[in-house]
């Protein structure tokens, strides 16, 4: 017996009516988001774009509002120049971009097409077959077929590479993205403090991440960007290895890193335990670890760049870096993100990086040493550049916890 779908899933233009009543949940008021189109359009300008393609999740949600927790399903913000801006989303999506987008003009892909056909077809519409398109050839969302296919429907258009257009938009954070940032510590810090009171000898790492991902969720936290990161004992000296049914056992030094998440906005934090004394050595390494934390803090203020801050970490990782594992970064943009990351690769604070910090710009400080399968110690902050220096946004102590 044949079933008659929703007409959101006919494809083409929809219609909040659609969602009966049910109140919008956009993540700032709509002069915020207006504001982001217009400094957008400034880079379309100076790049000589006349339509701009924005498939990457994060900046499909920077512009548009939409979100959902199935992104990378193709959802296309297309920016004109000069005209209203549209989103193209998977038709079972359309209640996500009804409830969250502020756009007047939100487009189901329609069944049976390809969904780079559709884009080139709205683009034609538009009167942009013969324009110069903006591409993120560097996004994974991005794919070399998608653009192929893109090429294929706009054969007479002129494609260009906008990757980091949007990066540099979103390089200053605003008041109101600040203020989601606090609000995201809160929740990292609800589950630091969890996890770090639930580390102890006998139990399970799992044990300790749960703690951490309930603490957060019951605090108010949205689903997070990346799991909760618990590694203990001689695993804890493998770079990017969790929580694994493991049991924790005296003398273990424990690795933590979470990130609570308000609106997409991520604060991450990251904290050592030790199960009873650490050993000399073990000590001895994480007093580098925050020496170094504290030296990266006090070299950032406004005018300074990334490779000067970064200097200032490694002097106090060399005093006990040799033999040691170190990713040599000393902060990373951290905003608007989804998984499986709350990077938002707007800065990196790295030696030869030049770039100049500017009051806004927040970055995730990640300070870590490891002896590889041996131990790993790690502290770090996420924090704003101010006009006086960084503003931390977390609140839980920063040392060695022993337990």
């Amino acid at each position: 017996m044949p079933i008659t779908l929703h007409p959101s899933l006919d494809g083409g233009p929809v219609s909040r009516d659609m969602l009966g009543g049910l109140p919008p949940e956009p993540a700032f008021p709509q002069k915020e988001y207006e504001e982001r189109i217009r400094r957008t359009r400034e880079g379309m300008r100076e790049r000589g774009i006349d339509v701009l393609l924005v498939r990457h999740p994060s900046g499909v949600t920077y512009l548009s509002g939409y979100q959902s927790f199935s992104m990378n399903n193709g959802e296309t913000v297309l920016l004109p120049a000069d005209d209203d801006p549209s989103l193209v989303v998977h038709g079972p999506e359309v209640g996500g971009a009804l409830l969250h987008s502020w756009f007047d003009r939100i487009l189901s892909h329609p069944p049976g097409s390809g969904f780079e056909n559709y884009v080139a077809e709205l683009l034609r519409e538009q009167g942009f077959g013969r324009a110069r398109v903006g591409l993120e050839t560097r996004s994974p969302a991005s794919t070399a077929a998608a653009n192929e296919a893109l090429r294929d429907g706009l054969p007479n258009a002129h494609f260009l590479d906008a990757s980091g257009l949007l990066d540099g938009v979103r390089l200053i954070k605003s008041p109101r993205e600040i203020d989601h940032l606090q609000r995201a510590a809160r929740f990292t810090d609800a589950g630091m403090s969890a996890a770090i009171q639930a580390a102890a000898q006998g139990v399970r790492d799992n044990d300790v991440a749960a703690a951490a991902y309930h603490a957060m969720a019951a605090a108010g936290s949205d689903y997070l960007s990346h799991c909760v990161v618990v590694t203990a004992g001689r695993r804890s000296g493998v770079l990017h290895s969790t929580y694994k049914r493991n049991e924790v056992t005296a003398g273990d030094p424990i690795l933590l890193e979470m990130g609570g998440c308000y609106q997409r906005y991520t604060s991450p934090l990251m904290r050592t335990v030790s199960i009873g004394e650490p050993r000399d050595e073990v000590a001895r390494v994480m007093d580098a670890c925050l020496k170094a934390l504290d030296n990266v803090l006090a070299a950032i203020r406004p005018g300074v760049t990334a490779h000067e801050v970064a200097k200032a970490g490694w002097l106090a990782l060399e005093e006990a870096a040799h033999g040691l594992v170190s990713h040599g970064n000393f902060g990373y943009g951290v905003g608007l993100g989804f998984p499986p990351t709350w990077a938002d690769w707007t800065g990196r604070i790295e030696l030869g990086v030049e770039t100049v910090l500017r009051p806004g710009m927040v970055f995730h400080h990640p300070i870590a040493l490891r002896k590889l399968g041996e131990y790993g110690v790690a502290v770090s902050e996420t924090s704003v550049v101010t006009q006086s220096g960084p503003r931390v946004f977390g609140g839980v102590e920063r040392r060695l916890f022993v337990k």
